[in-house]
């Protein structure tokens, strides 16, 4: 495990016949170039590497649209669970400022998980929302469902080929107190975090004092679906919500915006 801080860097040319020759070239005029500090920790394979500071506090789509305007991808709940699994997971980094500060985002205020959340009668479907467009666009149902043809099936849990678009049917999940271990099978969080990121919250969860919750909507036959954002919290430090019924308006969250996996650069 690394964090790896890339070193400012001043160049300055003297005084006198060097620098008059110098300046004549634009190249070399004196400038500061600021390096960026990333938060590197792995992910599936490889690795994936986060900008630090935060972005925040801000609403759920304001945090992501500067994340996007600074040509950083938003953290998709994939993401996210690398990142708070190294935070609370990794003793090598327990002292280390720039990972409690993740922690004390999430025990504080929130950490924005973009993913939007469709709650139907028939289950949840959820969708990685990579331009950050929260509740501002309806999502539509059948339009997901032909997303998800020729894609994967686990047991009723469905995802598309991409992966972009997931679907979990009603008995798959439980809106509910979990332990570490249930909320590894829940259905919600396999489609939320993947089934990698389901099994590094489920480890979070286990270091807290306090078994898991996980957050949504229950819709009733003939009810009409809801559309709702993500967010992960750590309630009064000792309980981790998996809220899938966010709104997103307040300005209490932020977010680490994701710059590369395994080298190749993330881009939004």
């Amino acid at each position: 495990m690394e964090l790896r801080v890339i070193c400012i860097h001043i160049k300055f040319n003297f005084v006198g016949k060097t620098m008059k020759s110098t300046m004549k070239r634009k190249t070399n005029i004196p400038r500061i170039e600021k390096g960026m500090t990333k938060l590197v920790v792995p992910h599936q394979k490889g690795e994936i590497s986060f900008a630090y500071p935060s972005v925040g506090p801000e609403t759920y789509q304001d945090v992501g649209a500067l994340i996007l305007k600074r040509g950083q991808q938003v953290p998709v709940g994939d993401y996210a669970a690398s990142l708070v699994h190294a935070a609370y997971c990794v003793p090598e980094l327990e002292n280390k400022p720039e990972f409690k500060d993740v922690r004390d985002i999430m025990r504080n205020k929130w950490l924005w998980v973009f993913n939007r959340n469709l709650w139907t009668p028939k289950g949840v479907y959820v969708v990685q929302d990579t331009k950050a467009l929260g509740r501002s666009q309806p999502l539509n149902q059948n339009e997901l469902e032909k997303m998800l043809k020729g894609g994967k099936d686990f047991n009723g849990i469905r995802f598309s080929k991409d992966r972009s678009v997931r679907f979990a049917p009603k008995g798959s999940y439980s809106l509910k107190e979990h332990t570490p271990e249930s909320l590894v099978k829940d259905g919600f969080v396999i489609i939320g975090y993947g089934i990698e990121g389901a099994k590094k919250l489920g480890e979070v969860s286990a270091k807290l004092k306090y078994n898991p919750k996980t957050l949504g909507i229950e819709v009733q036959k003939g009810q009409n679906s809801e559309q709702r954002a993500s967010a992960l919290v750590v309630l009064n430090r000792f309980r981790l919500y998996i809220d899938g019924n966010v709104w997103g308006g307040d300005r209490y969250g932020y977010a680490f915006g994701g710059i590369e996996i395994s080298g190749k650069a993330l881009r939004a």
